[in-house]
């Protein structure tokens, strides 16, 4: 209980405070010439003028830096692509070349078989 209210005790000295500073502000302010009002004016527009460039500019650089930063992604995706493609067209011509050299094996296995096989006809012929 006891803490509790330190609590709201802290709450209302934070509330007074508050309330006085926005009193003090508002009687600074009705103290004030409209000249000076009008010079406070101009500084704080200055101010928010001055504020939406650096936002501006940061929002730039960011955009500048997100930019870089896509661009650096998609030459990475672009390299991966190719190299990728390479290796598949690498193999590609690796099984066509192995393709053809087993059918260049295939026609001398044939033409051999079919040498041998004539000798033994010959062979078979001659015997009669």
């Amino acid at each position: 209980e006891a803490v509790v209210s330190t609590q709201s005790t802290g709450k209302k000295i934070e509330e007074d405070k508050r309330q006085k500073d926005n009193s003090t502000e508002k009687k600074a302010q009705k103290n004030m010439g409209g000249s000076e009002m009008k010079e406070v004016e101009t500084l704080e527009d200055e101010c928010k003028q001055v504020a939406a460039q650096l936002l501006k500019g940061v929002l730039l650089k960011v955009a500048t830096m997100e930019r870089e930063r896509l661009m650096e992604q998609r030459q990475d995706v672009m390299k991966r692509y190719s190299e990728e493609k390479k290796r598949q067209e690498d193999e590609i011509k690796m099984v066509q070349e192995n393709q053809a050299k087993s059918a260049e094996a295939m026609k001398v296995r044939e033409k051999e078989l079919r040498e041998k096989l004539m000798k033994k006809f010959k062979q078979f012929e001659e015997k009669k």
